[in-house]
């Protein structure tokens, strides 16, 4: 592949990525899903892959973009209108505090560690909790 062959798909690559993730919607971090993370970390990957490899042509990458744009919007959309598809997707909220009590079964369950969860509260300005 030749330097401007590299530039051309560098061009379409950005552009491409800068469409599909208008399309996606703008979302802060702290309000991205796994599911939405991942699909973000797949979207790059696709575009980086037929941005630098030779043997992906430029059409089968837009292919592989769009298509796994189109599958994150359509499953985001589903999970909107659907709440036993929102379960699936997102899993459902952990209760670890109750009534200023830690509840050690669902740090376990939420694979979060005392320190991890004292951080957090400190950063949201609680101070005070029975253990």
């Amino acid at each position: 592949m030749g330097v401007s062959e590299l530039i051309i798909r560098i061009v379409i690559g950005f552009f491409a990525l800068y469409l599909l993730t208008r399309l996606l919607g703008r979302k802060e971090i702290s309000q991205m899903t796994f599911f939405n993370f991942v699909s973000g970390i797949a979207i790059g990957s696709i575009a980086a892959d037929f941005v630098v490899n030779p043997s992906t042509s430029i059409r089968n990458g837009i292919i592989a973009l769009v298509g796994w744009t189109l599958i994150t919007v359509v499953l985001d959309t589903l999970d909107i209108k659907f709440k036993s598809l929102r379960r699936l997707l997102t899993g459902n909220p952990v209760i670890v505090i109750q009534e200023g009590k830690i509840i050690r079964k669902s740090l376990v369950l939420s694979r979060l560690d005392l320190d991890s969860l004292t951080t957090m509260l400190r950063e949201k300005m609680f101070f005070r909790l029975l253990m």
